[in-house]
């Protein structure tokens, strides 16, 4: 007998149904952190969400699936709800009850749509393929940390292995530091530098300091920095769950007398010594350019992500069941029109 559950997201979250969670991605090869309690609750904190809500499926005690599901602001007084990196679904026979689930409480909320972003290919019945945004890349770059250290070597670039030699005989350290304003403040700054450098738009600094403290009290990774002679020149905000390790953000001096050191690239190396010493099996770059896409936004980072392994995967694209289907269109449209006058105003 299956059985419905949805309970809203607060920082007094029954514990047992944390541990079906956690009992759930343990049996995952790619453990999603997005689909957890604490991540979500995060996210609370940083204001970018307005509330998070559980919605699960069990059949007596057991979990067989669930998904944790953000609701956001998305314009016009609407919010959305989103789901990043799930539902979990360990029971395909479960998906109609989950479906049926996520669409009572959307009415309850009021939302014009419910998307899923799912890493495992099962379709929810009502939701067809699309996205209003998408926030994990459909396309990523991997490695396999269950090989050993030459193997994972001899799959790179010859180039990033290089690069890698050149910081270590140019005396660039690596190092996890503390969250502390002082890092946090060159972390930063090094941020500055590079979306000025890449055309990419940036999180709050308040953002950061809330993920970092959060990462930090769960022991779930942090902030790396490269050094030379004491100077911070490249620096990494690395995620480590269960099997999974993320390089989520990074950020490096755009001093080309300092590039020079390829400091970026020890840094990667570095994380990665550390995901296998925590027992990650998989590091995910996070994102990388569609191999169909020339003039793609991702093309720089793409190109020294892929300098440092050749395995690649695409995850299932994303899904959608539109509740108010004329807003739907409308705010559509609206970031249509949003995306063409920026287009025009860098000509």
């Amino acid at each position: 007998m299956f059985s419905p559950h949805i309970l809203k997201i607060t920082d007094n979250f029954p514990e047992n149904i944390k541990q079906d969670i956690d009992n759930i991605i343990h049996t995952l090869n790619y453990s999603p952190i997005w689909q957890t309690i604490e991540w979500q609750i995060m996210l609370g904190e940083t204001g970018y969400t307005n509330k998070s809500f559980f919605v699960g499926v069990y059949e007596e005690t057991k979990l067989i699936s669930y998904a944790l599901v953000e609701k956001r602001d998305i314009g016009w007084g609407q919010t959305g709800f989103f789901c990043i990196g799930g539902p979990i679904i360990e029971d395909e026979s479960s998906t109609s009850l989950l479906s049926k689930t996520l669409q009572e409480l959307s009415l309850q909320e009021n939302v014009v749509f419910i998307q899923i972003e799912p890493l495992s290919p099962s379709i929810l019945p009502d939701f067809k393929t699309d996205s209003y945004k998408d926030f994990i890349e459909k396309h990523t770059a991997l490695i396999d940390l269950t090989q050993d250290d030459e193997s994972i070597l001899a799959r790179m670039k010859p180039k990033g292995r290089y690069n890698i030699r050149v910081a270590e005989k140019s005396n660039v350290e690596v190092e996890q530091v503390s969250y502390n304003e002082e890092n946090l403040d060159i972390f930063y700054s090094l941020l500055g530098e590079t979306l000025e450098r890449d055309g990419f738009a940036a999180n709050s600094r308040e953002y950061f300091q809330t993920f970092l403290q959060y990462l930090e009290t769960y022991n779930l990774g942090g902030l790396f920095f490269a050094k030379r002679e004491e100077e911070v020149i490249a620096g990494g905000i690395f995620v480590f769950y269960k099997k999974t390790a993320l390089y989520y953000y990074g950020a490096s001096s755009s001093d080309n007398a300092k590039r020079k050191y390829m400091a970026s690239y020890l840094l990667q190396w570095r994380a990665l010594e550390e995901a296998k010493k925590r027992g990650c099996e998989i590091f995910d770059f996070l994102g990388i350019s569609s191999p169909d896409e020339s003039n793609s936004h991702l093309a720089g980072v793409t190109d020294f992500k892929l300098k440092l392994t050749n395995e690649t995967k695409q995850w299932p694209e994303s899904q959608i069941l539109v509740l108010k289907k004329y807003m739907y269109i409308l705010l559509k449209m609206k970031k249509v029109v949003k995306i063409w006058r920026n287009t025009i105003s860098r000509l």
